[in-house]
């Protein structure tokens, strides 16, 4: 079987197992993707995985999985924070090109991957080369409070991620978070969900629920690697005007 068609049925069996609905004529926007991303990465790292196969797991399936939340609307404003090469924004514009969507990251390559990506795909993006606790506060982009989603993926642990991503959130919208699926564990203490608890209350959110789902069809060792979860969390008032804090300060003494 050509990549293509492997990469094809892997986002086609991970979307009818939770219910995703996905235009045919979309999929093959996820083929020009695999091979962007797979050329680009050839000359300038952007990610560890370099196999269509993998990318189409790893990447495409992986950032997919919030649609089956079903809270990503027709012209949803969404910002995908720490965007890295562009996911999980990448493959839910493909799958929802309605919706408008801003990519922030510090690292300026990954978003001029980010933006050549969307202009083959057809799509026109806002990129945003700035720290996520810094581009917030900035009187000329007007971000604060602006989103009804920002989503993050593989950036930071959790009490730290609500700090940098709920500010973005206007009140009733959510902000979403890819983690590994013990990370939402509030039997454990230590799970980074429960100590998330107080940084999500201080930043105006409330903890809604956790989605789980996983990767383990497309592998033969069904290990807890590919077992992953969205943490769901609901902005219910605005955030205090003091947070984010510095990035150092965030770090050293999280909420």
């Amino acid at each position: 079987m050509a990549e293509t068609q492997i990469s094809d049925s892997i986002i086609k069996h991970f979307c009818k197992k939770y219910n995703i609905e996905l235009e045919e004529s979309r999929i093959s926007d996820f083929d020009i993707l695999t091979d962007e991303l797979l050329k680009y990465n050839a000359h300038t790292n952007l990610t560890a995985v370099r196999d269509a196969r993998e990318v189409a797991i790893k990447h495409h399936a992986d950032s997919l999985a919030l649609l089956a939340l079903g809270i990503l609307k027709e012209k949803s404003c969404v910002i995908d924070i720490g965007c890295g090469a562009g996911f999980p924004g990448l493959p839910l514009k493909i799958a929802r090109p309605e919706i408008d969507i801003s990519f922030l990251d510090s690292t300026e390559k990954k978003l001029r991957f980010t933006e050549l990506a969307a202009g083959k795909l057809g799509f026109k993006v806002c990129t945003i080369p700035k720290r996520a606790e810094e581009a917030v506060n900035d009187p000329k982009l007007k971000l604060r409070e602006k989103f009804d989603i920002a989503v993050s993926r593989a950036m930071a642990n959790l009490p730290v991620l609500c700090e940098l991503c709920l500010p973005y959130v206007k009140p009733e919208g959510f902000f979403i978070a890819y983690k590994s699926a013990c990370a939402a564990d509030l039997s454990d203490p230590e799970s980074e969900l429960s100590r998330s608890k107080n940084a999500i209350l201080r930043l105006g959110g409330k903890y809604e629920d956790t989605f789980y789902y996983d990767l383990c069809d497309f592998y033969e060792n069904a290990d807890d690697d590919k077992r992953h979860c969205l943490i769901i969390i609901k902005k219910i008032k605005n955030s205090p005007s003091e947070f984010p804090r510095r990035y150092p300060q965030i770090l050293k003494k999280p909420l």
